[in-house]
């Protein structure tokens, strides 16, 4: 939970509502609103492709360089419990290579006073063939 002060007054923001703004940020490619609730120190895995260890490396891993333009962001369930919160949905993305990235994600963080400390996603495209 992020406590601001605002007009003289105190308000919070829950973490929930952070990763909302995360998301937000993700979703108008505006790396400020991303930034400003990520930790100095924290870790990003995208599991089965990177890993990325503090607030540069995540920042490279947003701008990745694999992918351009906008990416399509369909939030289907946010759950949040104490530090963690986890988030299901589907993206779309254009990737540099002409091709097109249509896939589920599941995201799960963990947050320490307002800032994402740990966030680990698990990504997998759809119309892929499990045989």
């Amino acid at each position: 939970m992020l406590k601001k002060f605002f007009n003289n007054k105190f308000s919070y923001m829950t973490n929930k509502k952070i990763i909302q703004k995360v998301n937000e940020g993700f979703a108008e490619n505006n790396t400020d609103k991303i930034m400003q609730y990520v930790a100095d120190d924290v870790r990003w895995d995208v599991m089965g492709a990177s890993t990325s260890v503090g607030k540069d490396a995540f920042l490279r891993e947003v701008n990745n360089e694999h992918f351009v333009g906008l990416p399509f962001i369909k939030i289907k369930n946010e759950i949040e419990h104490k530090h963690w919160v986890t988030v299901e949905g589907e993206v779309q993305c254009k990737k540099k290579d002409g091709g097109m990235l249509d896939a589920f994600f599941f995201n799960i963080y963990r947050l320490e006073n307002g800032k994402i400390k740990e966030m680990r996603s698990y990504v997998i495209e759809k119309n892929k063939s499990f045989y």
